[in-house]
């Protein structure tokens, strides 16, 4: 018997991988007040959209946008240009 994961496109798979590696990425350089609090939900060729428990984690991460896209391109991430922030 096949097991449902056997059914999930190969694309699926890789783009939930990146989003975990990216997610981890943004946990390690953010603020250690707002690791638990934002999470990567989902990424595109020139941006990459962060979820955040509440508005206020929201406003920091909205303030400090510049800082972390910088951040990320120093990590060799050239084409990102804007960080997407949503609140739970």
């Amino acid at each position: 018997m096949k097991k449902i994961s056997d059914f999930i496109p190969n694309k699926v798979l890789k783009k939930k991988k990146n989003i975990d590696e990216l997610s981890n990425m943004f946990k390690r350089i953010a603020d250690p007040s707002l690791i638990s609090e934002i999470e990567v939900i989902n990424y595109s060729d020139t941006a990459i959209t962060i979820e955040c428990n509440n508005s206020s984690v929201a406003s920091i991460i909205k303030f400090n946008r510049e800082k972390y896209v910088k951040i990320f391109k120093d990590y060799g991430m050239y084409n990102i240009q804007d960080i997407k922030i949503k609140v739970k």
